[in-house]
């Protein structure tokens, strides 16, 4: 992706970095290299010194324009927290319009065939479950403020005035936006959705970081820290299916693609996602309710297979009781596979608004002066059908109970 006209130019970075850390000011222009990292929101850079110096390398992050869905001032609280207590990449120095971070040396972005298998996913699921129980100094007044801000009408009549720009869009854009918008005119869907969004809604709001895809994940060789989040921009107190909903829609797009519009949908990935949303439930609630020696044992048992059909999974679920019935009475664990059930049917409910945040974020930012050069509204698109097909498959889960 190409950068936006208004960043900073290499000769600021290393004059800020510079400024901020002595032992660089002998460091020559020459012998710094700054590269340009991914990022939709924010522009991120590896700074390395060429020579032996400290840090000698730095995660630079200007940050980007995502009015109306990113607090920054609020995203910076969270960063500085999560940093000082040791669970995120650490906080160098942060001004008004750029922070440099502990740039994580090792870290690998998991590639979507990672993303959908068991080990992974069940590794991923601990993380965040402590991810989760993190208590962080930010406005929690009970309500998830992400999913009332994407049913709200204030933001449907915003997305609305801004398709009405047609003048900014291609030919091809205008097709796609006229699907949104006939979408967005059908006040049936939305009272559906808002019916679906409030049954059986029992969760407890968490803090959630509700961005997670394969870009703002890193794989490690560290092991306490094999599997670290990163990027908070968008996290909020909201409801953990929601996370976990959007982690699922997440692996199945490909951010990695070498081509343009460099993004693609996985279609194994997306047409597996009701075998997975069982599977990450199951996983949530076993890292959070087993002891660690259940969860090691578990843990043996996964393989990639695991999570793939029906079948598969109804095995792998058979071999779990047979753990838990040397702890667990059968009433227990009848409880225990009841609060799965019940989150699966969240995380799968929740897909569809995870899907609709992003495709008003693909709307509004799109054409905007300080948004990056990318393919906003095809995104957004894509968003738009995977939330069509999600529909569909939860309409028909209702027809048939």
């Amino acid at each position: 992706m190409n950068s936006r006209s208004t960043h900073l130019t290499e000769y600021a970075i290393k004059e800020i970095i510079s400024e901020k850390f002595t032992s660089w000011k002998s460091v020559t222009p020459s012998n710094i290299s700054i590269t340009r990292l991914t990022g939709l929101t924010n522009i991120t850079y590896k700074a390395q010194a060429m020579i032996d110096t400290t840090p000698q390398t730095i995660l630079f992050r200007e940050f980007g324009n995502a009015e109306g869905f990113v607090d920054s001032q609020q995203e910076r609280i969270i960063f500085k927290t999560i940093s000082d207590m040791d669970l995120g990449p650490q906080q160098l120095e942060c001004g008004n319009s750029w922070r440099m971070e502990e740039f994580v040396k090792d870290g690998v972005h998991p590639n979507n065939q990672k993303m959908a298998e068991a080990d992974f996913q069940f590794k991923s699921m601990g993380v965040l479950q402590k991810f989760h129980q993190m208590e962080i100094p930010i406005p929690n007044n009970g309500q998830s403020s992400i999913i009332n801000k994407t049913l709200s009408g204030e933001m449907k009549a915003n997305v609305i005035k801004k398709i009405e720009k047609r003048g900014l869009y291609t030919d091809v854009e205008l097709e796609q936006l006229e699907c949104i918008e006939n979408f967005i005119n059908n006040e049936e869907e939305f009272n559906y959705l808002n019916e679906m969004t409030q049954k059986e809604n029992n969760e407890e709001l968490k803090f959630c970081h509700n961005d997670l895809n394969q870009l703002n994940i890193f794989n490690t060789s560290k092991k306490d820290k094999e599997i670290i989040f990163i990027d908070y921009e968008y996290c909020s107190y909201n409801y953990p299916s929601y996370d976990i909903a959007n982690f699922l829609n997440e692996s199945a797009i490909n951010y990695q693609h070498e081509e343009e519009p460099y993004y693609v949908l996985v279609d194994d990935n997306f047409n597996t996602a009701p075998i997975q949303a069982h599977f990450l439930a199951l996983s949530y609630i076993i890292n959070k309710e087993c002891t660690q020696l259940e969860i090691d044992q578990i843990q043996r048992l996964i393989n990639e297979k695991t999570n793939k059909n029906k079948d598969e999974l109804k095995t792998f679920i058979q071999l779990v009781k047979q753990i838990l019935e040397q702890r667990l009475s059968e009433q227990d664990i009848v409880e225990l596979f009841k609060a799965i059930s019940y989150l699966k049917r969240r995380i799968r409910r929740l897909q569809i608004l995870s899907n609709l945040n992003w495709v008003w974020w693909s709307i509004l930012l799109a054409h905007e002066k300080n948004s990056l050069n990318f393919e906003y509204i095809d995104y957004g698109f894509l968003r738009f059908k995977m939330l069509e097909k999600l529909l569909e498959l939860e309409k028909a889960r209702k027809n048939t109970q």
